[in-house]
C-alpha cells in the first residue's frame, strides 16, 4: 500500500473521529441547552409560559387572586378538601371548572393552598379530623368542597361556583348555565376566612319573595355570614344581627314582624329594603312596610315610576330605565348610571318628630311621571302633569354614636336573583348594591375581591371547553416530541456522514 493511501485513510480515519465527537457533543449540548431553558423559562417567565386553551381562561386563576395569595402571610395554610373522589375525567361534570382551577390556585400558592380529595366512603374519618364537633354536618355535603383555615370552614358546592337562568329554571325546574363564577367564589371565600370575618346578616323570608341565592353568595363573598329568618307570629331580630334584609317581598309584613323591627331600628339597626312594582304585588300597599321607614323619613309609595325621557329609557321601555346616582353615593362605584326596572317610587316624609335624615340615593330623569294599577292591571291614576325627577332609592341615617341606617330601594335589580344570574356578579347594580352593604357594615365587614366573572357560551356544561387533555398535549409536544425529533436529527446525520 502507498504510503499516499495510508495518508489519505489516516485523514479519514480522524475526520469520521471529530464528526462523531462534533455530533455527540451537539447532542449533549441540545439537550443541556433544552432543559437549562426549561428551567430558566420556568423561573422566569412562570405563568406568562402556561397556556390555557378553555373559554374565557376558564382554568386559570386571576391577577386578583394572585395578588389575594401574595398577600397572605407566608406561612399561610388554607386547606381545600374535596368530598368525593377526584373524577379521572372531568369534562362534562360540574367539576370541569372547578379542579383544574383549583390546581392553579395550588401552583400559584407556593404552599399557602392545598388541595385534596376523599372519598367519604372509603376515608369517613375525614368528617372528624375537619369537624370534630359535626358543627357543618359534612356526611350530608357529599359532593361538595370544604376550605379550612385555623379551624374556620366554610362549605362550597359547586352550586355556588355557577349563576343560572332563574327565569328558565323557575319555569322548567332545570338548571342552565349563564356564567362561571368558580374564582369569584373559591377566591372571597377563602378571603372571607383569612379576614376573620364578624358580620352576621339575616335575610327575613316567608313574605312570598323569589329567594336570595345569589345575595347570600355576594355577601359571604363580603365576609358576612348569613343566615334566613322565617317571618312568623313570634318574629324576633336576633341579637347578633348586624343588618337585617328585606329582599322583594310580594305581601306586607305581619304586625308583630312590624313592631319587632321597630324596635330593632330604635336600638341602632341596619337594614336593606328592596321593593319593586309587578304584577305579584300591584295592589300591595306596603302600609306596616312603609309606616316602619316612615320613622327613617322615607316611604314607599304606591305608584310606579313612569320614565319619558328616550335618553334615559333602555329599548324604548319606559318602565325599564336608566337611573343616577345623586350625592355622595355618585362616587359608591365608577359610574353613576343604573338600571332600573318595574321601579316603585321611593319619597321623603317629614316630621318634626323625625331626628333621622334622609338622603336620595338614586333618582330617574326630570321628565318621569308616576302610574298606578289595580290588582286587575288596570290603570289607576296618571300623573302626566306632574312631569319631574323621581326618586328610586332613598338612604336615612338616625342620631347617636351608633346610629340606625337604612336603604330603601324601589326596584329589585340590586339584589334579586332573577337580575343576577342574568346580569352576573360584576354589573355595575351589583357593584353599586355591595358599596351599600359596605357602609351598612363598614366596621363589621370585609372589603370583597372583584374577580370577574367568566362567561359560558352556552346553557350547558360544555365538555370541550377543558383545557386538561389540549394543555397535555402540548406539554408532550414541547416537551418531548420536539427534542425527540431533534435528537433523531443529529443521530441521521451522525450515521450518513461518519464514513465520509
Amino acid at each position: 500500500m502507498s504510503k499516499q493511501v495510508v495518508k489519505n485513510h489516516n485523514q479519514t480515519d480522524n475526520r469520521a473521529d471529530k464528526l462523531k465527537l462534533y455530533s455527540i457533543g451537539s447532542v449533549v449540548i441540545l439537550i443541556g441547552i433544552i432543559l437549562f431553558v426549561n428551567i430558566l423559562f420556568d423561573r422566569i417567565f412562570g405563568k406568562a409560559l402556561t397556556f390555557d386553551f378553555s373559554d374565557s381562561n376558564q382554568n386559570s386563576i386571576s391577577q386578583e387572586s394572585i395578588d389575594y395569595i401574595n398577600s397572605l402571610p407566608a406561612d399561610s395554610h388554607i386547606r381545600i378538601v374535596g368530598l368525593f373522589s377526584r373524577p379521572d375525567n372531568v369534562s362534562g361534570t360540574p367539576y370541569q371548572y372547578i379542579i383544574p382551577l383549583l390546581d392553579d390556585y395550588v401552583k400559584e400558592s407556593n404552599g399557602k393552598i392545598s388541595v385534596e380529595y376523599a372519598d367519604l366512603v372509603e376515608n369517613p374519618g375525614i368528617i372528624n379530623q375537619l369537624d370534630p364537633s359535626n358543627s357543618y354536618d359534612l356526611a350530608s355535603n357529599e359532593g361538595s368542597f370544604v376550605i379550612e383555615y385555623n379551624g374556620n370552614l366554610k362549605i362550597v358546592s359547586p352550586l355556588d361556583c355557577y349563576t343560572f337562568d332563574m327565569d328558565y329554571y323557575y319555569s322548567t325546574g332545570v338548571y342552565a348555565v349563564t356564567n362561571n363564577n368558580s374564582e369569584y367564589t373559591f377566591t372571597n371565600t377563602m378571603n372571607m376566612l383569612t379576614s376573620g370575618y364578624s358580620c352576621k346578616a339575616y335575610i327575613v323570608t316567608g313574605l312570598k319573595e323569589e329567594g336570595s341565592v345569589y345575595l347570600t353568595q355576594i355577601l359571604n363573598s363580603m365576609a358576612i355570614d348569613v343566615e334566613e329568618l322565617e317571618s312568623s307570629d313570634n318574629f324576633t331580630v336576633p341579637e347578633d344581627c348586624d343588618l337585617l334584609i328585606l329582599n322583594g317581598p310580594n305581601v306586607d309584613i305581619p304586625e308583630k314582624m312590624y313592631v319587632a323591627m321597630t324596635d330593632y331600628l330604635n336600638n341602632g339597626g341596619k337594614m336593606f329594603i328592596a321593593v319593586n312594582y309587578n304584577i305579584k304585588n300591584v295592589g300591595v300597599r306596603y302600609t306596616r312596610l312603609s309606616h316602619l321607614v316612615s320613622q327613617m323619613g322615607i316611604v314607599i309609595d304606591s305608584s310606579l315610576i313612569y320614565e319619558n325621557d328616550p335618553g334615559y329609557q333602555r329599548s324604548g321601555y319606559a318602565i325599564d330605565h336608566t337611573l343616577t346616582a345623586v350625592g355622595r353615593f355618585a362616587e359608591f362605584t365608577s359610574l353613576p348610571y343604573y338600571h332600573g326596572t318595574f321601579t316603585r317610587s321611593i319619597s321623603s316624609y317629614s316630621d318634626p318628630a323625625i331626628s333621622a335624615q334622609s338622603y336620595a340615593v338614586l333618582v330617574t330623569s326630570d321628565k318621569a311621571t308616576l302610574v298606578e294599577y289595580d290588582d286587575t292591571g288596570s290603570l289607576v291614576t296618571s300623573d302626566a302633569d306632574t312631569t319631574g325627577t323621581y326618586k328610586a332609592a332613598m338612604f336615612a341615617e338616625g342620631a347617636g354614636t351608633d346610629p340606625a341606617m337604612i336603604y330603601v330601594f324601589g326596584t329589585t335589580n340590586f339584589s334579586s336573583d332573577e337580575y343576577i344570574s342574568n346580569y352576573g356578579l360584576n354589573d355595575e347594580n351589583i357593584d353599586f348594591f355591595r358599596a351599600c352593604i359596605r357602609d351598612l357594615t363598614a366596621s363589621k365587614s370585609a372589603y370583597s375581591i372583584n374577580v370577574a366573572t367568566k362567561s359560558v357560551n352556552d346553557y350547558s356544561l360544555d365538555s370541550t371547553k377543558t383545557s386538561t387533555s389540549l394543555s397535555t398535549l402540548i406539554m408532550v409536544i414541547f416537551m418531548i416530541v420536539i427534542p425527540v425529533i431533534l435528537i433523531a436529527m443529529a443521530v441521521i446525520v451522525y450515521a450518513k456522514r461518519k464514513n465520509l
